[in-house]
Formats: C-alpha cells, structure tokens, sequence
C-alpha cells in the first residue's frame, strides 16, 4: 500500500500529468509477417501477460512506436470502438477487494471510464492485491465523479491487467448496476 497519502497525491499528479490514451483502431487490411520461432514465443508469452492476442499486442507496439517517433498522432488513426462513451480523466478512487480471509482497500486513480466499465491504476508494489495473475479479482470500485456530492459505488470484474514499469492498469467491466449510480455516471459522461 502507499506507505502515506502524500506518496497517493503525487502518483494521482502524476497520472493528472502524463495519463496517455490510445484509441482503438478500425482494422481493415490484414498484413502478414515472417518472424523467429523465439521471437513468436515470447510475444505469445508477453500477450498472455498483458491478456491480449499476439495480434492485439503487435498492432499496440506498432501504433506506440509510429505515434512515439512522430508518423501519426491518434485522431489519424481511428476512432474509437467500444459501445459506450469513454471518457479520459484522471480521478482518485478506492478499490477494495475481498478474499475468504480479509477485505483490503488501497487507493487508485480512474484513467478513463465508461457506461460499461473502467480502466484504474496504482504504483507497483500493491501486486500482493492480486492473489494470481491468471486469476483476476471482483473487485468493489468507490469514487466521487465531479458534479455529485455522494460517492457512487461499482462492482467490477478485471479483464485486463496492464504492467508498466512504474505501476499496473487493471481494466474491468461494471457488474450489477446501481441503477442510480448508472444515472450519475451517464450524467457525467455526457
């Protein structure tokens, strides 16, 4: 956990700062490529890590390294996919998790939301939180979106799981609506 809430405060400023998003693409021309045996291994390996298809993965670095060196900028790629709308921001939130033996809560920040879910993060070093990796958790997801007084209150279920050098992703889909939480949060999205 943060060892103090001035060690949250600076991770949330941080992700305020530098938060990146990358659209989801439109695919519409399929290329074939020739690579090493080890080097298909350990893209299986790195794409079962990050919960993603070879393809998936591979279409991500491609895309990080054209938009990193300057070729495309992401309104040239596409726009985005999924049902709902998401909305990009970087909110501070609560996520508790709970196991047959104890419930842990730790501090998070919402990178971007949706209707249908939402994509958190938190420094390296909470891993414990996650009892296995090929197991993703249920978790509770409590957070204040901007124009309500009250908390609003999610279940969620872990999709993806996302580490970077500094800290992990989780993407998780909504379980159960609330039906008033929903309200507010279609409310905010708009």
């Amino acid at each position: 956990m943060f060892h103090n809430r001035i060690n949250f405060v600076f991770f949330f400023l941080d992700k305020v700062k530098h938060y990146k998003y990358n659209v989801a693409v439109n695919k519409d021309t399929a290329y074939s490529i020739r690579m090493n045996s080890f080097v298909l291994q350990t893209l299986k390996r790195a794409a079962k890590k990050e919960r993603r298809t070879v393809a998936s993965l591979l279409d991500k670095i491609i895309i990080d390294y054209l938009e990193k060196e300057g070729f495309i900028r992401p309104p040239d790629i596409g726009e985005e996919r999924r049902g709902s709308q998401r909305r990009k921001l970087a909110l501070p939130a609560t996520a508790v998790f709970k196991t047959a033996s104890k419930i842990e809560t730790f501090p998070a920040v919402i990178l971007d939301i949706s209707q249908g879910g939402v994509l958190i993060t938190y420094p390296k070093g909470e891993e414990r939180l996650i009892p296995s990796l090929r197991e993703l958790p249920r978790f509770e997801l409590h957070f204040k979106l901007p124009q309500f007084e009250e908390q609003v209150h999610f279940s969620c279920e872990a999709r993806r799981l996302h580490e970077t050098v500094g800290e992990i992703q989780i993407g998780a889909s909504f379980l159960n609506h609330n039906e008033p939480n929903l309200r507010k949060l279609r409310t905010f999205l708009k």
